[in-house]
């Protein structure tokens, strides 16, 4: 019996070793990025015609999430406006400034842009840098992979093609539904952005803010668009930081049903053209010649209204018409802003 649990222990040891030899190498892998990890998303997302190299042929290469790794969004309509230009999509959904740190200096060397569009989202983009891991609403395997997955890209790529796999059986935790216009219902809203409300109920209003911890994970994301700008050729006249806002900063509207879900609270300084998040960039940019921030806030809470709403009302993305309104925006701005 005691030969048997010493054999026993024996091979698990080794099936533990081998899975953490297999574990580093695809992490290395990864952060090394020895192949492309979101090829399949890079050929979903732009035409055959772009993804050739045509050097004279002026370049915008986009780095971003989901807002902007969508099959119709605000980058289409900057592809119809901006015919003479090629427009490469390389935007990830699920990811945050520690993964586009990697996979924009493979897509940089691949596609030497004359812009760069970084697009920012201040309702996500600090938790992506560090997960609140020790709440007791979330279970205990959700509070380890969270924990674990601030160190380790691989895992986050890993769940990441897990919930794609999921999505296509229909047991994804996000419903496709949810990207509809229909009506705001707590029972209905995102899955996955009430597990963060309830995992750190003040994560948006701190993140917008910048106050707390949330201010040094801005530190750790102003260090990793550093190495992205680094990495950049002399042929990129110009980075536009394009910061998309969160609902609640736009009106009432999105922010009462944010605080129905436990969100909150709210001060007045969210809705604020000029809020801390952006003001930090704004700043922490503004010797660089090259770099331009774009907030498109103003023109948000200009349109948004009841029977126009710009985001879906059951999940924080925008609806058909915020894409319309955005692309037009920013082609706005890249004509008359960053022309300049």
């Amino acid at each position: 019996m005691k030969f048997l649990l010493k054999k026993s222990l024996k091979r698990l040891s080794y099936a533990c070793y081998l899975i953490l030899a297999v574990w580093g190498l695809l992490e290395i892998a990864f952060r090394r990025q020895w192949i492309d990890f979101y090829a399949t998303e890079l050929n979903s997302l732009n035409p055959d015609t772009v993804l050739h190299a045509r050097p004279e042929k002026s370049r915008i290469l986009l780095l971003g999430d989901s807002f902007s790794a969508q099959p119709y969004s605000y980058v289409d309509i900057l592809r119809d406006s901006l015919a003479g230009t090629d427009i490469i999509n390389a935007a990830v959904p699920g990811t945050g400034i520690l993964e586009a740190a990697i996979i924009g200096a493979d897509k940089i060397k691949r596609f030497p842009p004359d812009v760069l569009i970084y697009q920012v989202y201040p309702g996500n983009d600090l938790w992506d840098i560090r997960k609140s891991y020790n709440s007791p609403h979330i279970s205990r395997i959700r509070n380890m992979y969270w924990r674990l997955s601030d160190y380790s890209l691989c895992l986050r790529y890993l769940n990441y093609i897990s919930g794609q796999f999921k999505s296509r059986l229909g047991a994804s935790v996000e419903k496709q539904e949810l990207k509809q216009d229909i009506p705001f219902s707590a029972a209905l809203y995102s899955r996955r952005e009430q597990l963060l409300l309830q995992a750190e109920p003040t994560l948006i209003e701190q993140s917008i803010r910048a106050t707390g911890e949330r201010e040094k994970d801005l530190d750790v994301w102003f260090k990793k668009m550093d190495q992205i700008i680094a990495a950049l050729p002399a042929r990129t006249q110009k980075i536009v930081l394009l910061v998309i806002p969160h609902g609640v900063q736009v009106n009432d509207f999105y922010r009462n049903n944010l605080e129905s879900l436990g969100a909150g609270p709210f001060g007045p300084e969210i809705q604020q053209p000029q809020y801390p998040f952006l003001v930090r960039i704004q700043q922490y940019y503004a010797h660089q010649s090259r770099v331009r921030v774009y907030s498109p806030l103003p023109v948000f809470q200009k349109n948004d209204s009841t029977g126009h709403r710009l985001y879906f009302e059951n999940d924080p993305h925008l609806n058909e018409r915020g894409h319309l309104l955005l692309g037009q925006a920013v082609q706005g701005y890249l004509r008359d802003g960053v022309g300049r």
